[in-house]
């Protein structure tokens, strides 16, 4: 039997944890979105700056990295778990402004702080870098943000991932679980999720600032499960910078017979400059580069169009589509046999590679409605909410979380709108723990609704079936041009319970019951409780 009991949704997040950059998104109220730092910025760069006692984390890194290059801390997520023999690591080691130096043959940075030399783990820089998301999470959702789920490539060992869990729980989160990169992607767009039935192949490609990965999912009953997957480093958004630097050098070098490649600091303005240039050029035909004082205090301008780019990194991106083949051919598949694909990553805004994509699948559905840099942090948030309360802190395994099945189905009738008859918002025998949303159409004048909750067999009449729980959203809108909307969210949790919310999309109204299971007797008084919240709200009686 079932109890009904009322309940205010806590809030939880996920984050997604890059190389060049990290992102919150926060779950609350049956709704999520991703928090913008303090800046304003709905995305933070993962850096860390030593300025003499201080520590900068974030943007504040980042736009003291051209004077302070030497203690900036960047790349630590190609680092942690590895020695410092690795060819990766020895690459960091050539190219990085920051000083890797090797002890008991693991890379760890050198830097000055407070007039010292000091040396810092990539353990440490982890932690101070959870710490700014979890003071940002903390400024949105209040002391309660304590729940969050992290994501991982596919490729991380059990040793990384575990690093990971450590440096976020010393910064003061609660990890509920990791899960992988290309599963929170798909999860952000509810792929496979509204409809149980759904079966489909999903292609997750993901550019990021300095790697590259390409994962095939198999998505069925809402389990996702990797069929084949590629992750590749040095491929990446850094690259097509580099390929602008090098170009605006040569047409500085062939206006004033000057060399700013023999400028490093130099190099490192017209390379911020280049890379704002880029990001403009995703959503403007040219875009302008200027840099004061480049070199010998000579100001630099230079005007670029979207095709001059293209044409600068066509063997870039040719390079970065290669790795969509050798997936495919691994996991035995064409490219008609992709139902979806799932852009993610900034370096994906680029409209020539969407194009490349959208050409190579040309009957698959591009889902690129979500910001790049925040799909799997959206993706995180709503694992987050699913498992939200449970203990289980266990590594997501996606082919066998299966567990139970439901004995029944969920119906619903909602009043006030089109509806008059119960609808399925959860098949009987759907596996838990499972997330199912749905959105009913409300009539412009009435200005309150009434979502009645049911258990019983797919089919059944309402006499046939048992009320369980209403859900009640009064003083909406009337004045509204089009339909209201009511987004309704049905969550199973692992131990049996349903955690029921909907909002109204225009006024935000929301509300929100919890179905624990219980003793029959306890039935009774919650279900009175309702009907008097409905008869005060005009709604009618059930």
């Amino acid at each position: 039997m079932l109890v009904w009991s009322s309940e205010e949704m806590a809030s939880c997040c996920g984050i997604y944890f890059g190389a060049t950059s990290v992102c919150l998104a926060l779950h609350k109220d049956g709704k999520t979105d991703v928090v913008a730092n303090d800046a304003g910025d709905r995305v933070t760069p993962a850096m860390v700056a030593y300025v003499g006692k201080d520590k900068n984390v974030g943007l504040g890194a980042k736009q003291g990295r051209i004077r302070n290059a030497a203690n900036t801390i960047m790349n630590v997520k190609h680092i942690i778990g590895k020695y410092f023999d690795d060819p990766f690591v020895q690459t960091l080691v050539k190219t990085s402004p920051c000083k890797i130096i090797n002890k008991r043959n693991l890379p760890l940075f050198e830097v000055e702080s407070n007039e010292k030399t000091i040396v810092v783990t990539p353990e440490e820089v982890l932690v101070l870098i959870f710490k700014k998301m979890y003071s940002i999470a903390s400024s949105q959702g209040g002391l309660d943000v304590m729940d969050v789920v992290l994501t991982i490539p596919t490729n991380f060992t059990g040793e990384q991932s575990n690093t990971i869990r450590k440096a976020a729980s010393a910064a003061g989160f609660k990890v509920c679980r990791i899960i992988n990169e290309p599963s929170a992607a798909a999860l952000a767009y509810d792929i496979g999720q509204d409809t149980s039935a759904e079966i489909s192949n999903v292609l997750v490609y993901r550019l990021g600032g300095t790697s590259l990965s390409v994962v095939v999912l198999n998505v069925n009953s809402g389990m996702y499960r990797i069929l084949e997957s590629h992750n590749q480093v040095n491929c990446g958004g850094t690259h097509f910078t580099n390929s602008l630097v090098e170009i605006c050098a040569d047409e500085f070098k062939r206006s004033w017979r000057a060399d700013v490649r023999e400028n490093k600091r130099g190099m490192a303005k017209l390379a911020n400059a280049c890379e704002t240039c880029k990001h403009v050029l995703s959503t403007l035909n040219s875009a302008s580069t200027f840099v004061e004082s480049v070199h010998e205090g000579i100001d630099f301008q230079n005007k670029i169009s979207r095709a001059k780019l293209e044409s600068l990194i066509q063997s870039h991106l040719q390079m970065c589509l290669q790795p969509v083949d050798k997936v495919l051919e691994s996991a035995n598949m064409t490219a008609a046999d992709i139902h979806k694909v799932v852009v993610v990553g900034g370096s994906t805004r680029i409209p020539k590679l969407q194009q490349l994509l959208r050409a190579k699948f040309p009957e698959a559905e591009m889902l690129n409605t979500l910001a790049p840099e925040e799909v799997i942090a959206i993706g995180a948030a709503k694992q987050a909410a699913l498992i939200s309360g449970y203990e289980d802190i266990q590594l997501l395994d996606l082919e066998s979380v299966k567990g139970e099945c439901i004995p029944y189905s969920l119906l619903v009738k909602v009043s006030n709108s089109d509806e008059t008859s119960l609808q399925t918002a959860v098949p009987k025998n759907t596996y838990i723990p499972v997330r199912r949303q749905h959105t009913y159409t409300i009539q412009q004048d009435k200005s309150s609704v009434c979502i009645g909750v049911y258990v019983g067999e797919e089919g059944s009449t309402e006499e046939e079936c048992t009320l369980v729980a209403n859900l009640v959203l009064t003083d909406l809108p009337t004045d509204c041009q089009k339909e209201k909307q009511v987004t309704t969210v049905f969550h199973y949790r692992r131990e049996g319970s349903i955690h029921i919310t909907c909002t109204e999309v225009v006024s935000g109204k929301s509300s929100g019951v919890t179905i624990e299971t219980g003793e029959p007797a306890a039935v009774e008084e919650p279900s009175k409780v309702v009907n008097e919240e409905l008869n005060s709200a005009g709604a009618p009686e059930q």
